[in-house]
C-alpha cells in the first residue's frame, strides 16, 4: 500500500468518525445541554451546519473510497454554501446573550439561494468568498470580548482553535483554483475532522465549556442584572449555604436551585458568581467540594476514595478524579499520601 492509498485511508476513517461526531453533536445539542441559550433561529442554524459537516464528510468518504468527483456534483456546492451563512446565524446565538434580528440580517439566507443561478464550477469559489467574510466577524466579535481573556483562558484558546479551523478552511477554499482537486479534498475533510475531534474532545474534558462561553458573552455584553441587590448580603448567604450547610453535597444541586434559595434569578447568581469568584457556578461548587475532599481524605484516612466522592456530590469517581486533579494538581490518592 502505498504512501497516498494509505492517506485516503486514513481520511476516509476520519471522515467517518466526523460524520457520526456530527450527528451526536447535533441530537445532544438539540435534546440536552439545556443550560444554553437555543432559540429556534438557533437550532434551525446549529442543523443546518452539522447536518451539512456530516453530508460533506459522507461526501469525503465516497471519494476516498469510491474516487467520486465532487466538485463537479452541484450538491457537493450547495452543502459549501449552506454552512457560511447558518454559521453566522448560530455564532450570533452563542456570542451574544439577545439576539434581535431585523429584517436586514434576513439577506444572510438569500446566499444559499442565490447560489442556484451560480455555475457549479464557481460556486466553491463563491461559498469560500462569503466563509472569508463571516470568518472576519467571527475573529472581530472575539476581539470585543478580549477583557474576559485573564477569567477564561482555556475557553479562549477553545475559540482560537476553532478560528484557527475556519482560516485554513478559508484558506484551502480560495487556493482551490491552483490545487489538484484530491488534495483539496484530503485537507478539507481533515480539517473538518480535526475541528469535530477538538469540540468532542474540549466537551468531555471541560463539560461546562458552552455554559461558560455564554457567561462570558453576558458578562461582555449584556448590562449588569445586579442593579438594586444587597450585593454584600446575598454573598453571605450563598457562603452559609456552601460552607455551613454545604448544600454541595447534593449530587443534584444546581444554579437555579441556590438561585431560588437565594432569592435571586439564575441569571443574577451567575454574574454574582462570576463578579466576585471569577469562575462558573459549576467550577464554584466543584471548588467547595473539593475543599471537603481534602479535609476528608486526611480525617477520614480510611474511606475509600468513591466514599469520599459520593459523600461531597460527586456523581461518579471519574468526575470527582478529574474536578480533583483540575483544581489541585494531583490524584486524590496521591494528594493522602503526601499529607498523610
Amino acid at each position: 500500500m502505498n504512501i497516498i492509498a494509505i492517506g485516503y485511508t486514513i481520511s476516509a476513517l476520519l471522515a467517518g468518525f466526523s460524520l457520526v461526531s456530527a450527528l451526536v453533536l447535533l441530537f445532544a445539542y438539540l435534546f440536552f445541554l439545556e443550560n444554553m441559550r437555543k432559540s429556534m433561529s438557533g437550532k434551525v442554524a446549529c442543523t443546518v451546519i452539522l447536518l451539512c459537516l456530516a453530508a460533506l464528510q459522507l461526501a469525503h468518504y465516497l471519494f476516498f473510497t469510491e474516487g467520486r468527483d465532487l466538485l463537479s456534483s452541484r450538491v457537493y456546492g450547495t452543502l459549501l454554501v449552506f454552512i457560511p451563512p447558518a454559521f453566522f446565524f448560530f455564532g450570533r446565538e452563542i456570542l451574544f446573550p439577545e439576539v434581535q434580528y431585523r429584517r436586514v440580517d434576513f439577506l444572510h439566507a438569500v446566499v444559499p439561494v442565490l447560489s442556484f443561478a451560480v455555475a457549479i464550477k464557481f460556486i466553491p469559489g463563491y461559498a469560500f468568498l462569503f466563509g472569508t467574510a463571516y470568518t472576519f466577524w467571527f475573529a472581530r466579535t472575539l476581539y470585543k470580548l478580549k477583557d474576559q481573556r485573564s477569567r477564561y483562558k482555556f475557553e479562549f484558546f477553545f475559540f482560537f482553535m476553532f478560528a484557527v479551523m475556519a482560516l485554513v478552511a478559508l484558506i484551502l477554499g480560495l487556493a482551490l483554483p491552483y490545487l489538484d482537486a484530491s488534495i483539496f479534498y484530503l485537507c478539507y475533510s481533515n480539517a473538518i475532522s480535526l475541528a469535530m475531534m477538538l469540540i468532542v474532545a474540549a466537551l468531555l474534558i471541560f463539560p461546562e465549556l458552552l455554559s461558560d462561553i455564554m457567561l462570558i458573552t453576558e458578562m461582555a455584553y449584556a448590562n449588569s442584572k445586579l442593579v438594586g441587590i444587597d450585593t454584600p448580603t446575598k454573598i453571605a448567604q450563598l457562603d452559609e449555604l456552601m460552607l455551613i450547610e454545604k448544600h454541595y453535597e447534593s449530587e443534584d444541586l444546581s444554579l437555579s436551585t441556590v438561585a431560588e434559595l437565594l432569592d435571586l434569578s439564575s441569571h443574577q447568581l451567575s454574574e454574582l458568581i462570576n463578579t466576585q469568584h471569577s469562575c462558573s457556578f459549576p467550577k464554584f461548587v466543584r471548588q467547595h467540594r473539593i475543599a471537603a475532599a481534602k479535609q476528608l481524605l486526611i480525617s477520614e484516612s480510611s474511606a475509600s476514595v468513591l466514599s469520599i466522592s459520593m459523600m461531597i456530590g460527586f456523581k461518579s469517581q471519574s468526575s470527582f478524579y478529574t474536578a480533583f486533579k483540575e483544581i489541585t494538581g494531583v490524584s486524590p490518592a496521591s494528594y493522602r499520601k503526601k499529607m498523610i
